[in-house]
């Protein structure tokens, strides 16, 4: 039996993705903010085929948290797949700076400190060939090595493309050490909450995302690929520019490990 960990499927691309694996037949392992989110999901995935359910409690904003869930899911046997597509979006306050219990600005903690967490944790527990998916984004924006905590000017969408350039080095950092983890960005503008509360046209739909993710999680054609960047479908090589810079790269995975070590205050 196929067992796959996919974060953020309360809604849009992160709960098709679980209905298509649910189709194969797979294991589901959910991480939740609240169970009584999913309850229809799950009663859906039953139906459509899914081997098992199992949702697992987590703020994936707090680290401590995100550690725990890694140890709780290890505890459940070996995984094929684990999809990180849980983030945070700009907001619809874009001046309104926001942060987990630790203080770590939140875009940053979810959307990077939390999938290298994911990753990192969980890469030991893959039986042979199973593969890490970090759904990125195409709009990613250079980050500042000495405010990486956003505390000057700050902008949600500013930091949303931030958080997204680190999740990429994070990546990077991480295929070099042999973890089997690559970035996708999957689609622009697909009609989510996220895009709905920056304010922006859809573009794209939800399948188009979810069919990106599945190609990078399942297609043979990228056993063995990783620590890279795609754009749907194309691998971007070279990536973003600042992503390039050994030295850069060294800087903010330092920081996403110094943050992920960080208790509440």
């Amino acid at each position: 039996m196929k067992t796959a960990l996919v974060t953020g499927t309360t809604s849009g691309m992160g709960r098709q993705i679980a209905l298509d694996l649910a189709v194969r037949g797979w294991r589901l392992l959910l991480p939740v903010r609240s169970p009584d989110q999913v309850g229809s999901l799950v009663c859906e995935l039953r139906r459509v085929g899914s081997a098992e359910v199992i949702l697992l409690q987590c703020d994936l904003s707090d680290p401590q948290q995100v550690r725990g869930l890694c140890e709780r899911v290890a505890s459940l046997g070996e995984l094929d797949l684990v999809i990180n597509n849980a983030g945070v979006g700009g907001g619809t306050d874009h001046s309104r700076r926001e942060e987990n219990a630790s203080g770590t600005e939140l875009r940053m903690a979810v959307n990077a400190v939390a999938p290298h967490v994911i990753a990192q944790c969980l890469a030991p527990r893959l039986r042979a060939g199973g593969r890490i998916v970090q759904v990125g984004s195409a709009t990613q924006a250079e980050l500042p090595l000495d405010d990486l905590n956003f505390e000057a000017s700050y902008d949600g969408f500013e930091a949303y493309m931030r958080s997204k350039l680190a999740l990429l080095m994070s990546a990077i950092a991480l295929g070099a050490q042999g973890v089997p983890v690559n970035v996708v960005h999957p689609a622009t503008q697909m009609p989510t909450k996220m895009v709905r509360e920056d304010g922006v046209p859809t573009l794209m739909s939800i399948d188009d995302g979810a069919i990106a993710v599945l190609r990078m999680a399942l297609d043979s054609e990228l056993d063995g690929v990783c620590g890279q960047y795609f754009e749907r479908f194309e691998r971007v090589d070279p990536p973003q520019k600042q992503a390039e810079d050994a030295e850069a790269r060294r800087a903010v995975v330092g920081w996403i490990e110094a943050r992920s070590q960080i208790g509440p205050q």
